[in-house]
């Protein structure tokens, strides 16, 4: 495999890893140099990014390009200004070559619009409706006939099911439709770090007022306010004068906003005062309706048994959805046998859940709910530790099969009957509490993630 499919194939893997912000910011302008004796060297555009793979993403990055080059043994990161072609160079005389350039590029486009940070290939056009995002849709499309008809429109799921997709391409359609008006998307974290630089050069003001101009503010992963008191003052100040002056809104989260722990009461009911729409998971019938769609983009040719086979066994996650055909597409192409697809795909379907540590359950769930492990250890009955040390006990329980006294140790030496009493509150809150479910579910995609 040559660098170039090699680097495709690698960004590809790793979209279904990390989040769309983190493969803009570190990986546009990164490429492969060359690879030689067991060893790849990477062209990255400064110190920075390199330090940050380096300490960040190298495990990840090396355990990927094994994946597809198992010599592959060191990575090497040397400074190029030269770095980031990533558009493939196809064969005009390869018609299976251009085929599989076709459908190896990654999932993320890198060009992004610099004004208002949308990545163009969102759009209503390729975005499929079902149950699952019907709320979220029309909501979507009653925004765009009236600006401000819903307002906030805040879209809440789990990972990988298209609500970043929903809402650039409102965005984009906005953009398309009312040249004039200036819409702007950006993730929460970017956010905040404008706000932290803003308070190092006294410019508060100065953010306040240029996101306080835009006639439509989409705000991505909302959930990182959680706890940034001084972000969370700017973000209300922002929101105010957007709302006070009729323009739109619209956020993103992973979970509901009564679920958002650490977030100002203020920031929690404007959050709420508008339209909260969720996405759930598709159906059979739906996934298979998605794969139908991508297949027909990209003009590739799939036998309808293998298109069943992947929506059969994936059922949770969309992006795994496409990263699972492209897959198969490539296998296809080479191989024309549906057997040989269905081996291939082993590694991303059927691929048993690593065992897990009650150390990344209690760890996953402090990130959730933005508390420390000191507070879920210590004795403290407040509240807002108490549902997270309780969610603690029942997913040890239940995900790795800890008996009770010990949790108990785990958790701060609390008593077997205390972990009891919590594992059957939670199991009664899930019964009763649908957005409770769905926290569940989100906390679980994250225990299992990489």
């Amino acid at each position: 495999m040559d660098n170039q499919h090699l680097w495709h194939s690698v960004i590809n893997s790793l979209e279904r890893k990390f989040s769309k912000t983190n493969l803009i910011t570190w990986f546009q302008d990164v490429d492969i140099k060359q690879q030689k004796d067991n060893q790849v060297t990477i062209a990255v555009p400064n110190i920075f990014v390199k330090e940050w793979l380096h300490n960040k993403f190298e495990k990840d990055l090396l355990k990927t390009f094994q994946n597809f080059s198992p010599d592959i043994q060191n990575i090497k990161y040397v400074i190029s200004k030269s770095s980031g072609h990533l558009d493939l160079r196809r064969s005009k005389n390869n018609k299976a070559q251009t085929l599989i350039d076709d459908i190896s590029q990654p999932q993320i486009e890198f060009y992004q619009n610099r004004i208002s940070g949308l990545n163009p290939k969102y759009t209503f056009q390729n975005f499929i409706v079902g149950q699952f995002n019907q709320l979220a849709h029309a909501c979507a499309l009653s925004i765009l006939k009236k600006a401000g008809s819903i307002n906030p429109l805040f879209v809440y799921s789990g990972v990988g099911l298209g609500k970043t997709h929903i809402l650039e391409a409102i965005g984009n359609e906005t953009i398309n439709e009312r040249k004039k008006k200036k819409v702007k998307y950006i993730p929460c974290p970017n956010f905040t770090s404008q706000i932290i630089n803003a308070i190092r050069n006294q410019g508060i003001e100065k953010v306040v007022d240029v996101y306080s101009n835009f006639d439509v503010l989409i705000v991505d992963d909302i959930e990182f306010l959680a706890g940034k008191e001084r972000t969370q003052e700017v973000f209300f100040r922002v929101f105010n004068n957007i709302k006070e002056n009729d323009k739109q809104i619209i956020l993103s989260s992973d979970r509901p906003p009564h679920s958002i722990e650490n977030l100002e009461e203020r920031l929690r009911s404007r959050f709420e005062g508008g339209m909260i729409a969720d996405i759930s998971f598709p159906d059979y019938e739906e996934r298979l309706a998605i794969l139908e769609e991508k297949i027909e983009e990209r003009g590739g040719i799939l036998p309808q048994e293998i298109l069943e086979f992947i929506a059969k066994n994936i059922k949770k996650n969309i992006r795994e959805l496409e990263g699972a055909l492209t897959k198969a597409l490539i296998i296809f192409e080479q191989e024309r046998s549906f057997e040989k697809v269905k081996n291939a795909l082993e590694n991303i379907i059927l691929e048993p859940r690593k065992k897990l540590s009650a150390d990344k359950i209690i760890q996953t769930v402090c990130d959730f709910y933005n508390i420390s492990q000191r507070e879920i250890l210590s004795k403290t009955r407040k509240k807002e530790v108490v549902l997270p040390r309780q969610t603690i006990m029942y997913l040890l329980r239940e995900e790795i099969n800890l008996s009770l006294p010990s949790i108990g140790v785990k958790i701060g030496n609390k008593d077997h009957t205390t972990v009891g009493y919590a594992c059957e509150k939670i199991e009664d809150k899930i019964k009763k509490d649908g957005e409770f479910i769905k926290d569940i579910e989100v906390l679980k995609e994250r225990i299992y993630s990489t």
